[in-house]
């Protein structure tokens, strides 16, 4: 469970936000996800992997929600949370994406970009840019070493960053699911 989180403890910031009331919806164009939602977000999600909504103190207090894939027979299994940080009046999607890369290569060990795609995600009922980032690290000298996909967006003066994470030998099937879910973070 720690090294689900071991990434984002660098990326702490104070957090406050309204979004408390949680829903979910069938998707009818995929029926392999649904739509889990809040006031201020929704993502879909792989109809089969766990939602985890209440967090122990090894969680940073800016996750919202996060969910893991259903497979228990490893030792690390594929992940996915979602975080919401303060950020400053002027922020965009494109400033806060690098900001959180390079934090990512000060922290984290081997870290590597492996590639950076611009898209475009649904914020207010708007089509808006920004930044899906690959990258590679570990969290310490001794862990595994792990891959993430990120995407971000700001709506409010909060930033918000959807990241998977998954070991590289990770089953194609997972690391679609993964791509899927954080291409499809929706801000309101």
């Amino acid at each position: 469970m720690k090294k689900i989180l071991l990434l984002l403890l660098p990326l702490l910031l104070a957090f406050t936000t309204g979004c408390v009331d949680t829903t979910t919806t069938d998707t009818a164009n995929n029926p392999l996800y649904y739509t889990y939602g809040a006031t201020t977000y929704s993502l879909e999600v792989p109809n089969d992997w766990e939602v985890i909504s209440q967090f122990t103190s090894d969680y940073p207090a800016n996750t919202l929600i996060a969910f893991r894939n259903n497979l228990k027979d490893k030792d690390f299994i594929a992940n996915i949370n979602l975080i919401a940080n303060n950020v400053d009046e002027n922020m965009n999607n494109g400033d806060y994406a690098i900001g959180m890369l390079k934090q990512h290569a000060e922290n984290l060990i081997d870290y590597r970009l492996i590639e950076q795609q611009e898209i475009e995600i649904t914020i207010n009922g708007q089509t808006t840019p920004t930044y899906m980032n690959y990258f590679e690290g570990r969290n310490s000298a001794d862990s595994d070493l792990l891959k993430f996909v990120q995407v971000y967006g700001v709506n409010n003066n909060i930033g918000y960053i959807v990241t998977a994470t998954f070991l590289p030998e990770e089953d194609e099937f997972i690391i679609e699911n993964c791509v899927h879910v954080v291409k499809s973070l929706e801000l309101k």
